[in-house]
């Protein structure tokens, strides 16, 4: 089992050697998903709520015409539930659809788009990885967030079991804190994060092309023949 203590000891050099290792494999391979453009901060939380536990590549192939759909959030929370439902059924997880006909109603409430985490995750269907993936990825501010993907990659390179429970253990938001310290623009490193545990260390990890390989438990486990 893990711990706090395990978090600290280690070394501020490994760190930045994952760190940088993450982020040189992105240099130059920016994927061309419409969500990575510039746009409206309302649309940008409701891009982050239909990305969730879902594929990238399905939700591009409905992204434009959601919000052709839904061109405001006040048209988003004028819908109806089955409105939202229909736009998104190609998703699954449609659920969503009452929790984004909420926000919709809050924002345009609002006017605009809470500033800090905290306010963000007071928003319906905002839970700590939306508020984070919308302070990193879009407004390029210094903050953490958490899916299966990042846990899965933790978990194999330090060489520790994960379940479903693992991301809200405090010394596993410690360690990717820590993950999350580095010198890097905010966006382009939670991007390259994000395409690397899709990619490269994905469900079945492509050891072989990894550059965190030589580090790595899981590779060293799995790849190597065993020591004497």
């Amino acid at each position: 089992m893990a711990s706090k203590t395990f978090v600290e000891e280690i070394e501020a050099e490994r760190w930045t050697s994952i760190q940088t290792s993450i982020q040189n494999w992105w240099v130059d391979k920016d994927r061309d998903f419409p969500w990575r453009a510039p746009m409206d901060e309302w649309r940008q939380v409701v891009t982050e709520i239909l990305l969730q536990r879902t594929k990238a590549e399905a939700v591009a192939t409905m992204y434009e015409e959601f919000f052709l759909r839904f061109q405001s959030s006040e048209e988003l929370g004028d819908a109806s539930v089955k409105e939202v439902e229909e736009a998104i059924y190609t998703l699954g997880l449609t659920w969503r659809a009452k929790y984004l006909r909420a926000l919709g109603k809050e924002l345009a409430a609002k006017g605009e788009v809470p500033e800090t985490t905290a306010e963000l995750k007071e928003l319906s269907g905002v839970g700590p990885y939306v508020a984070g993936a919308v302070q990193v990825l879009h407004r390029n501010r210094h903050e953490i967030f958490v899916d299966a993907n990042v846990v899965r990659l933790l978990g194999r390179y330090f060489g520790f079991e994960w379940d479903g429970e693992t991301r809200r253990k405090k010394w596993f938001l410690a360690l990717v804190a820590r993950l999350f310290e580095h010198q890097f623009e905010p966006s382009s490193f939670g991007y390259a994060l994000l395409d690397f545990t899709r990619e490269v260390c994905g469900r079945r990890p492509l050891c072989d092309m990894c550059p965190l390989a030589d580090e790595c438990f899981y590779f060293r486990e799995e790849h190597l023949p065993p020591r004497d």
